[in-house]
């Protein structure tokens, strides 16, 4: 984790009076995953987890596709949390990770392979041709801070120094959730506003099946140049400043920030002390009859197998898009700018206005008591939302490590209480990305954090060589890892740096079976994109008739050849 700065006294005493006490730490504990204590008297909290330890170099990736050829993707942070450049490289060694007897596996002085090897280099990855797809998730609700304050533009300005590093080469998205979940579409009529969505899912499906079918995209907008065959219009976008100019013309609006939909469906007037003021958008006032309506309503469109609402969340939905129209060759991550809330934002301070049932017969004036009371109810709900996180977070984590999607994290400590910056800082470690965290009164951290976390993704270092004994390797796993000497003068921090060990299967190159039944796939493959599914379709099946007419012609010549030459032998 990086920090811009520790939380002043100040800043402590607000978080105490929105969130009901540091005590809530305690909930974070109690879930078991984040590492989090309180002290014996109850004070401040004491992290069992430090920080990550910086300056630090991590291996991100390792390619072997093409083994005995390997690629590794590395990132090398200085003491600021700042990515390492090549030329502050002075020595770097790809090492067996499981065996550190043997030599090196290759070296590199000055970025220059040693040894008179000619297959190794290193160079950063937009060099490499190293291809992003990317979803940026952003809390867009309607937060005083980010609707009235200087905050809201902040994060703006933030989304921006996000996305503005990704190339021609590179494919974005971004979620702006609040109450409806929202991002970038190339429909027709929706290329100029962030479209919800649960209520666009029936559209996007019809656009896929035709993306999939191979023929004609549609439903995309008119333009000169109409959408490749294959486009799928709702999923990740190639032109980044549509995306980026978007973005800038979003509002904060909505009071129950859905980024991991925690809990009790937001709609259920059972889930407040009291039922707010404030409407669910497009669902308007929370009261028993709306709730039974939408019920009612939820019911009808699932028999009917329409889509849902309210069912998904926004970090679900980055990793389905990334899951559903990431690339093979496209590296994969989500970057969250968020305080890791989930659901009504004045929650906190909606239970201590109006105390639970079990508060209520306690007398006003035991104030210590009664707020006694209200913790505990509000600590109770926080542990059983925390326990749901926790099962999603262990899915979501498994999820994301097997489609090798890295999560990255801005963590908004202005507003999130820190049991719910925790969530943000757990998903960025166990995935292999970084989680940085702006502190209360230092919002300009937010544009430094976002120029990081951009240089970080986009400015990785790729070292390529071949493998010298790949006959050892095949068919087990791999470990291995980086050990780097830096220009003292160019880095803040230690000079000499190890990577942990990082392990990747490495398949038995498959027989000349296999490559001929691969070949032949990636031609029927290529067929089918070239002509369209039911041009393809036509054309496979008039083959098909054609091959089984000669196959037959073929045998009636055969046995015609066979019936005269017994003809013969008997005469």
């Amino acid at each position: 984790m990086i920090r811009s700065r520790r939380l002043s006294p100040a800043g402590r005493a607000r978080g105490r009076l929105q969130g009901g006490r540091l005590g809530l730490w305690v909930v974070v504990a109690a879930a078991g995953m984040f590492g989090v204590v309180t002290d014996s008297n109850g004070g401040e909290p004491v992290e069992a987890v430090p920080p990550i330890d910086l300056p630090q170099i991590r291996i991100n990736d390792i390619d072997t596709s093409a083994f005995p050829k390997v690629r590794v993707r590395a990132s090398i942070l200085d003491r600021a949390g700042r990515p390492v450049q090549v030329k502050a490289i002075n020595k770097l060694a790809v090492i067996d990770g499981r065996d550190r007897t043997r030599d090196p596996l290759i070296r590199f002085n000055l970025g220059k392979a040693l040894d008179g090897r000619k297959d190794g280099k290193i160079w950063p990855a937009d060099k490499a041709g190293n291809k992003v797809a990317a979803v940026l998730v952003v809390a867009g609700y309607q937060a005083t801070a980010l609707r009235d304050g200087s905050l809201g533009r902040r994060v703006k300005e933030a989304a921006g120094t996000l996305l503005k590093p990704f190339g021609k080469t590179d494919r974005v998205n971004v979620i702006w959730y609040a109450d409806r979940l929202a991002r970038y579409v190339g429909l027709m009529g929706r290329t100029n506003e962030l479209a919800d969505i649960e209520t666009s899912r029936d559209a996007c499906g019809e656009a896929r099946a035709e993306a999939i079918s191979g023929g004609p995209v549609t439903g995309g907008p008119k333009a000169d140049k109409p959408p490749a065959p294959g486009t799928d219009l709702c999923g990740l976008a190639a032109d980044v400043k549509a995306v980026d100019t978007i973005v800038k013309g979003a509002a904060f609006e909505g009071y129950y920030p859905r980024l991991f939909n925690l809990g009790a469906p937001f709609y259920s007037h059972k889930r407040y002390c009291k039922v707010p003021d404030e409407a669910l958008k497009s669902f308007g006032q929370i009261t028993p009859e709306n709730t039974t309506r939408r019920l009612e309503e939820r019911e009808r469109r699932r028999l009917q197998g329409k889509s849902l609402d309210w069912e998904t969340s926004a970090f679900d939905e980055a990793l389905r898009l990334l899951i559903q129209d990431g690339r093979a060759d496209e590296e994969k991550v989500i970057i969250v700018l968020s305080d890791g809330r989930d659901g009504y934002w004045r929650d906190l301070d909606n239970c201590r206005q109006n105390p639970p049932r079990e508060c209520t017969d306690i007398p006003e004036k035991q104030h210590g008591r009664r707020e006694a009371c209200v913790r505990a109810f509000l600590d109770r709900r926080i542990v059983r939302e925390q326990t749901i996180f926790k099962a999603r977070a262990e899915h979501w984590i498994g999820v994301a490590r097997a489609a090798r999607i890295r999560v990255f994290a801005i963590g908004l400590g202005m507003l999130g209480e820190p049991f719910e910056l925790a969530r943000l800082r757990l998903l960025a470690e166990r995935t292999g990305g970084t989680y940085r965290s702006v502190g209360a009164g230092d919002e300009e951290q937010i544009g430094v954090h976002a120029t990081s976390t951009a240089a970080e993704v986009i400015g990785q270092l790729v070292i390529d060589f071949v493998h010298q004994e790949p006959e050892a390797v095949y068919g087990q796993p791999m470990g291995l890892k980086l050990e780097v000497d830096l220009e003292p003068t160019m880095v803040r921090g230690r000079p000499h740096l190890v990577s942990p060990t990082f392990v990747v299967d490495v398949a038995t190159p498959p027989t000349l079976r296999t490559r001929l039944r691969e070949g032949v796939r990636d031609v029927l493959i290529s067929a089918q994109e070239a002509l369209g599914y039911k041009l393809y379709v036509v054309t496979g099946i008039a083959i098909m008739v054609i091959v089984g007419l000669l196959m037959l012609l073929i045998l009636f010549f055969v046995v015609r050849k066979i019936v005269r030459l017994f003809g013969r032998s008997e005469s």
